[in-house]
């Protein structure tokens, strides 16, 4: 494990009003490689991941103790503006939600926002993005149509080219192939392996042999605690605690 990981959960535990989901969770996550958080229904790692872009902040009476760094920065530091931490932590979530716009309105909605308009680097994002969602040649003669004549697979693609539009450095995704056919599946997974170069990306699957075929890294949750932490073949193939190996060899789920 590097000695300086680019996020660190210390620590940290989470609770919905007076119900504790996540405890004294600590995990350090490199840079530039996809870490996969696998567990039962109702484990925490959604929850975990929603912290990491402090979305759970949007829930009324959470609490939480401990602290997540990103780049050494605390993302609980007075400091942080919310807004700027979500421009640096993307997310693509388990339902495909394209906007009601053109292809090319979702890409660069985000740059509308901020106000930035000029036609040239619109253009250039957007061809950029979409190439970078392995989307461009699939969608660059339609790219003022609706956003919902493309197919499911394709309009999952669209949101992780509208999340990475303005260049995140990290890549949250939450079961983001859950509603799609396996076809569209193993091209998000490509498309996954091939954005860690630019992106560390961390990923809420449910698909253990997803997260054989992705992750570099793998974490099993359980009941809101973090049991095992490992490289993905070591973790899937000697598991060194008892309700890890009962997990990944299907004897409960």
């Amino acid at each position: 494990m590097p000695s300086s990981p680019f996020i660190r959960v210390d620590r940290f535990s989470f609770w919905y009003g007076a119900k504790q989901v996540l405890h004294n969770i600590c995990l350090d996550i490199p840079e530039n490689e996809i870490t996969a958080f696998i567990g039962p229904s109702g484990c925490g790692k959604t929850t975990l991941l929603r912290n990491i872009n402090r979305m759970n902040d949007l829930v009324d009476g959470i609490k939480h103790e401990g602290d997540i760094f990103i780049d050494g920065q605390s993302l609980y530091d007075p400091t942080v503006e919310v807004i700027s931490l979500r421009k640096r932590v993307g997310m693509v979530f388990q339902k495909y939600n394209p906007f009601p716009k053109s292809i090319y309105e979702n890409v660069i909605f985000s740059l509308r926002v901020a106000g930035r308009n000029g036609k040239s680097e619109l253009d250039e994002v957007v061809e950029q993005s979409l190439r970078g969602a392995a989307l461009w040649d699939e969608v660059k003669d339609k790219l003022h149509e609706s956003a919902f004549g493309l197919s499911g697979g394709q309009q999952q693609r669209l949101c992780i080219a509208r999340a990475i539009a303005n260049r995140p450095q990290i890549l949250l995704m939450d079961e983001p192939c859950a509603a799609l056919d396996p076809v569209a599946t193993l091209k998000i997974e490509e498309l996954m392996i091939g954005l860690k170069k630019e992106f560390t990306i961390v990923i809420v699957t449910h698909n253990m042999e997803q997260a054989r075929r992705c992750a570099d890294r793998t974490a099993f949750f359980y009941l809101g605690k973090l049991i095992e932490f490992r490289p993905t073949l070591n973790l899937f193939n000697t598991p060194q605690d008892p309700q890890t190996e009962a997990y990944v060899r299907g004897k409960f789920s």
